[in-house]
This record gives structure tokens, sequence and C-alpha cells, in this order.
């Protein structure tokens, strides 16, 4: 007997979520689509707290709702990682549990994907600070029409699609899953969504940004990554190391540059967050990106030290990073 294939799969993970998990599944009930089409892959990273009553409660209104259960938290790349292997929908997307869909955002990203018969699909955001709401919109202004995902990535002058690194922007066709291009690297402690960014540019054939209700992303949440400042904020350094060596494997060195403005930028970000971070953890990060810098030719850090400007060098060179 064949089975049906649900049209959209969407991959919450979800750790100690209790509070939040009701408002992400709430509104997954009014997406404009056949509920009997939308399956939910909740993965249960190791709880402690009431996911599991809420998964329970919620399962009498979402019928293709699943989940399954770490015993012990492995980490939100794992949990992804698991959801996606358990999906089985056309296309899949994520949610974070303390996040939530825009009513009819999941019907319109599925109308437009088979419309423009693309690999994946980016939507813009909306930031929620308590009552406040911010339209973020994805640094493209060619909408609605198939494009070639590597002109995402340049110019390194100005923001780009490879720098939107929301993983619930996108929305994925089970062609990408199955080519191995969805997973995240689990050996990332953090900004495993900037590995998984550039991996997509990199990998797929045809992409589109498109208008849609949006996806509500939480803001100022109490734990989350923002706020810490331990040695889990070394990871955009491991991520990018990992890109650059994508890139040299693949004779790619025409998107080095890039990758080099960006860790001088996130680095200055992190230069004005310095009282955030004890002193161990910072030594660690400057010695880290000193390292990773000096892997770089020497004239591409040349020119893209000059365009991160005098005053941004300073303070980068003030704290212990050579440039």
């Amino acid at each position: 007997m064949t089975v049906s294939r649900p049209q959209v799969s969407v991959v919450v993970p979800a750790r100690d979520a209790g509070g939040h998990l009701p408002d992400a599944l709430g509104s997954l009930q009014r997406q404009d689509l056949d509920l009997r089409d939308l399956e939910v892959v909740v993965v249960d990273d190791g709880s402690t707290d009431d996911t599991l009553a809420v998964l329970e409660e919620a399962s009498a209104r979402l019928p293709l709702l699943r989940w399954v259960h770490h015993g012990a938290p492995q980490g939100v790349s794992a949990a992804r990682n698991r959801g996606i292997r358990e999906s089985r929908g056309r296309w899949v997307t994520f949610l974070d549990p303390d996040d939530w869909y825009f009513p009819g955002h999941l019907a319109a990203m599925l109308d437009a994907a088979e419309r423009h018969d693309v690999d994946f699909l980016v939507c813009d955001q909306v930031q929620a600070y308590g009552n406040e709401r911010r339209r973020v919109r994805a640094p493209e202004p060619r909408r609605h029409v198939p494009l070639d995902p590597r002109t995402g990535i340049m110019p390194t002058s100005r923001s780009t699609m490879v720098n939107y690194v929301q993983v619930s922007s996108r929305f994925l066709s089970r062609r990408v899953v199955d080519d191995g291009l969805a997973v995240f690297d689990e050996q990332l402690p953090t900004a495993e969504d900037r590995e998984w960014a550039w991996r997509l540019l990199l990998g797929t054939h045809r992409y589109a940004v498109v208008d849609a209700p949006g996806y509500v992303y939480r803001r100022a949440v109490t734990g989350s990554l923002t706020d810490v400042g331990d040695a889990r904020q070394l990871g955009f350094l491991e991520a990018y190391d990992t890109v650059l060596e994508r890139l040299r494997r693949d004779g790619l060195d025409a998107y080095e540059p890039k990758v080099l403005r960006d860790v001088l930028a996130v680095l200055h970000h992190h230069v004005a967050r310095r009282g955030a971070y004890a002193d161990d953890v910072w030594h660690a990060m400057t010695a880290r990106a000193r390292q990773l810098v000096g892997r770089f030719d020497k004239e591409v850090v040349t020119r893209q030290v000059a365009a991160l400007g005098p005053e941004r060098v300073r303070a980068v060179r003030k704290q212990g990073v050579p440039l």
C-alpha cells in the first residue's frame, strides 16, 4: 500500500519549550492548508519540563503531528537533523518553538515553490520584541523569479543572501533533502546557520525570494545565544573555517574575500560586546581569530581590512587581533 506524501513538513527542535510551544503549534493550524497535508515533526531534545504534555494535547488538533525524543540533549543541529530524517513532506521547512508563522504563510510558500520550480525559497521575517514588530526584508530585491543561488553571495561590500541566515526563512524541496544539503553540521557549537546558508547557495541550482505573510522570530528571549558570553560564541570562527575549506576544496577562491569580510564584521560585533566575555573566553576567541585570518592571502586581508573602515579596525586591533 502506497502512503501519500504530505505537501509540507515542518521540523521543530524543542528543548524545555513548553512555555512557547503552544503558540508555535497553534500558528500551524492557521496556514490555509489541509491539515492532512501538513506534517509536523517535533524533536524533543531532552526536555525536562511539560513539552511532552503540550505535544500530547496538540495532537488532537494536528493530525500529522509526530514527535521523537532524545533522552539527553544533543543540540539544535542534531535535533533538526533528526527531524529532517523523520520528515516525509514534498517540501521541508523549520520552526523554532518560540517563534510562529503568520496565518497563510505556508500556503503562500507552497504555491510560490510550485509555480517557480525551485530548489528552495526564502522569505522575509518579522522580529518580535514583546508587542513591537519589525519587518526584516531578505537582502534581495528580485522577487518571485528563479535565480542562480550563487548570485546571492557577492559582493563583499554589503549584506547579501548568504548573510541572511535565519533557518526558518527557508522552504526546501525534497530533492535538496535527498541530496544531503539540508543537514546541519553537528560539529559546530553555534553559527551552524552561517555554514548552512553558504552550503545551500553553493550546492543548489535555482532559488527564489518571495513575498509571503512571513514567520515571526521572537527576540530578547531569556537564555538565548545572543545574551550569553561563554565559549559557544567562538562557533562563528569554526563555521567560517568550514566554509573556507569548502571553497578551497571546490576551487571557489573568488568567494574568499566575502568570507573574510564577514569574519571581520562578526568579530567587530563581538568587540563591541567585549564586556560580556570572561578573559579566558575572549583570549580564546582572539587567538582563534588570528589563526583564521592568517589563512587568507595577505593581499585579500589588506583589501578587506581597508574596506572595514579605520574606526572598526582600531577597535578590533585594540582587543588583540592584528589586522
